[in-house]
């Protein structure tokens, strides 16, 4: 839900913090130009905290932050929803709805199975190409539908997207480039539809207003009058959108 621009963040590094009872807790430490001061914050998908500096002449001061704030930085790892792996037998939503991840050797297209607690199908040849399997399903399921959301509000706001991306996307759920290329994260098809509707018509609008000025989202409502409900439920729970498919 952030734009970007054309500078990008330089690779992390990483250190070690302590907590007051004696645990170390690893740290990435990322230079981002765009950043003003430095700061931490947490990556729920990769579980870790994440320390910023302006430049690298700061990474010193961000590290030293980041030590100074080792009990909060340990109270908010600890409130983050238990991971679920995508492997058989896990339980998983899609659409919002949970359904069980049911492997089935053999080729084929994944399928949902309903039922008291729907299914969702996965065929491989292997069991150990399973979880790419899900992940494809649900980037597949998500591209159609972003697609689709994105194509109407881009002709609400007479705008028109360059292209559509979905993938990992680790501490946001969508962006907009300069260039007009919409990024989103595949997690939402996990999400109610509406949420993944919220999305599109957030990202869509950055198409006409590259901030979160009272103008952007004014044509946030203009695309979607109820907007607020798609964006309170990931305030809500998007941490547990984080969890499914933890990235290592």
């Amino acid at each position: 839900m952030r734009f970007d621009s054309r500078r990008k963040a330089e690779e992390p590094t990483q250190t070690e913090i302590e907590t007051i009872d004696g645990r170390r807790m690893a740290v990435r430490l990322i230079v981002n130009p765009r950043a003003r001061h430095v700061s931490v914050r947490i990556d729920p998908t990769r579980r870790q905290a994440i320390a910023t500096a302006p430049s690298k002449r700061y990474l010193k001061h961000a590290a030293q932050f980041a030590a100074e704030r080792a009990g909060w930085i340990a109270q908010e790892l600890s409130r983050l929803p238990k991971s679920v792996s995508l492997s058989p037998g896990s339980f998983v939503t899609y659409h919002g709805v949970e359904h069980e991840l049911t492997y089935e050797r053999g080729r084929g297209v994944a399928r949902v199975e309903p039922g008291l607690i729907p299914r969702l199908v996965v065929p491989a040849s292997d069991p150990a190409l399973f979880e790419a399997r899900v992940i494809r399903f649900f980037k597949e399921r998500a591209r159609e539908e972003l697609i689709d959301r994105v194509a109407h509000h881009a002709v609400t706001l007479g705008v028109n997207p360059v292209k559509i991306q979905v993938k990992e996307l680790r501490s946001r759920w969508g962006s907009c480039s300069v260039d007009g290329v919409l990024s989103f994260s595949w997690r939402l098809i996990l999400a109610p539809p509406y949420v993944l509707d919220y999305l599109a018509a957030h990202e869509v609008a950055h198409l006409r207003e590259m901030n979160h000025s009272r103008r952007f989202w004014a044509h946030v409502k203009k695309c979607m009058p109820d907007y607020e409900r798609g964006r309170d439920w990931l305030h809500q729970h998007g941490c547990a959108l984080h969890a499914v498919g933890f990235a290592r």
